[in-house]
């Protein structure tokens, strides 16, 4: 079974703003002839890194007002929610499986303990929703400000390290500006 390994960035350690930083996607999906493996996400954040065309990985880039995306996600650890290919492009808008879901949630804890990120940010509301419950009582999150209530957070801990996760919307559609202002306000918390 393929599960996409996360991407660390060479300079992960370091952070960015000085924080460990994780951004989560929902899923990869393929066109007829695209390779699977479990080496897929790498593959497609050096193609962003390299320049090369993700509207995805290019908006989020934008959010934290990076000039390109090494600067971004050289820093940073990224991974989709469900472990594998949500299928192929005509189900890119489509939910995981229930088992695709169970082993996303798993899967996100671990990484968590593993890496240890300081804050979370989930560019996906469909993701948020599938995310394990967080510690809060509120299952939902807690509105992140006055102004932006649709963009939620929690926490989980996860062997003693507290990690904070944000609930952000994806960048389809998404207005950069009050993106941009969201993860600049989430980053000074």
């Amino acid at each position: 079974m393929i599960e996409h390994l996360e991407w660390t960035g060479p300079d992960y350690e370091q952070g960015f703003e000085g924080q460990k930083i994780a951004v989560v996607g929902y899923s990869h999906y393929l066109t007829p002839g695209d390779p699977d493996g479990d080496d897929l996400t790498s593959r497609m954040v050096r193609s962003a890194i390299a320049g090369d065309n993700f509207p995805f990985f290019d908006a989020i880039g934008s959010y934290f007002g990076v000039l390109n995306n090494a600067d971004l996600y050289n820093r940073a650890l990224f991974f989709n929610f469900l472990p594998d290919c949500v299928g192929t492009s005509a189900r890119r808008y489509a939910h995981g499986t229930k088992e695709q879901i169970e082993r996303g949630q798993v899967r996100a804890l671990r990484l968590f303990g593993e890496h240890k990120p300081t804050k979370v940010f989930v560019f996906t509301r469909k993701g948020w929703s599938d995310f394990p419950p967080i510690r809060e009582e509120q299952n939902e999150g807690t509105p992140l400000s006055p102004e932006f209530t649709r963009f939620t957070w929690g926490t989980y801990d996860v062997g003693g390290h507290i990690v904070s996760v944000f609930g952000l919307r994806h960048p389809q559609y998404a207005n950069s500006n009050e993106m941009q202002r969201a993860v600049r306000l989430i980053l000074a918390l």
